[in-house]
């Protein structure tokens, strides 16, 4: 149940299949509220990755996307900062 990986090891893929796991635990209802709380706080700050993710792809997707004043592609280095 818990993540031993480190935020930068575990893929968008991993990081959602955790977050319907999550989902799927709290939608059961039998949850202690301490647990509760700490599976929503892992949610959040999974959700927070996803998101920082979709970001940078977004990002690269826009350079990959750029063009010259007469609209020929450009090609503009990655410089990935996580």
């Amino acid at each position: 149940m818990e993540q031993k990986e480190t935020n930068k090891e575990v893929t968008f893929e991993q990081n959602l299949a955790r977050l319907e796991e999550i989902i799927g635990t709290m939608e059961k209802g039998d949850v202690p509220l301490q647990e509760s709380l700490a599976l929503f706080e892992e949610g959040v700050q999974i959700v927070r990755r996803c998101s920082a993710l979709l970001e940078g792809a977004e990002e690269r997707i826009n350079m990959l996307l750029s063009k010259d004043e007469d609209g020929q592609p450009v090609i503009v280095p990655f410089e990935h900062s996580g």
